[in-house]
């Protein structure tokens, strides 16, 4: 019971992990704005295997709640956000049990990931003048632990990119469908991260990702490509 218990805590919080960083699917929509504010709009859906997973997790946690894991993640998401300095008006909504929303308006891209845990040097997404950039890589990869804590949590760490240097994907589904089950593999492989950036002015260049209208941007990357991370996941979009 002892081992079966343990197998069952790790797989929950790397499956928890996952959904902190992208669940299933995820689009968020970012606005910036011509007096260099910006609006945010996210919504995510997961799939009911990583619901049976967390249920499962569910069940061997003493609590005095009927919140879920995914309320709970949910909730404490949104009072970082309200803790923050440059957020305002925040707001989530369950949809579902499988499917949220929410918005949040913020003054500062650097601030809101300082606020986060990012710190203040943080250089995954900057905006400079005109121009936003986005780049994670190893080389940068501790500034996002902070920001989601599940990252560095021990049984996490054998999960995320930092134990998987060099791994195959066919190698790492592998691992996946020994510890989540033959569904495992699948679930991941479909899982995506979309951002949607609606730009002040007009697009004159970009770089990865596509361009939608004269003034939107997207750019969407693979579940799989954050966990191996073998190479950065990158964009940049510049308007007039």
């Amino acid at each position: 019971m002892r081992h079966k218990t343990l197998r069952i805590t790790m797989v929950a919080l790397a499956v928890m992990a996952m959904l902190s960083l992208s669940s299933c699917v995820v689009t968020e929509d970012l606005h910036i704005l011509k007096d260099n504010s910006y609006s945010s709009a996210f919504d995510f859906s997961v799939e009911d295997f990583f619901i049976a997973v967390l249920q499962d997790f569910n069940d061997f946690m003493p609590s005095d709640s009927n919140e879920t894991i995914m309320d709970g993640a949910i909730a404490d998401f949104q009072k970082a956000l309200e803790s923050g300095i440059s957020t305002s008006n925040v707001s989530m909504q369950k949809l579902n049990d499988n499917a949220y929303k929410g918005t949040f308006d913020f003054t500062n891209i650097e601030q809101l990931f300082s606020d986060l845990g990012a710190g203040s040097n943080q250089t995954i997404l900057v905006q400079q003048g005109k121009t936003l950039h986005f780049n994670l890589s190893m080389d940068n990869y501790d500034q996002l632990v902070p920001v989601i804590p599940f990252l560095s949590d021990e049984n996490f760490e054998a999960f995320g990119p930092t134990y998987n240097q060099g791994l195959s994907e066919a190698d790492y589904l592998e691992m996946i469908s020994f510890m989540l089950g033959e569904e495992g593999p699948g679930a991941i492989s479909k899982s995506v991260i979309t951002l949607r950036i609606n730009t002040p002015g007009i697009i004159t260049t970009f770089s990865n990702g596509k361009k939608i209208s004269d003034q939107v941007f997207e750019f969407s990357f693979p579940l799989i490509d954050f966990l191996l991370l073998a190479k950065p996941i990158s964009f940049s979009v510049s308007w007039k």
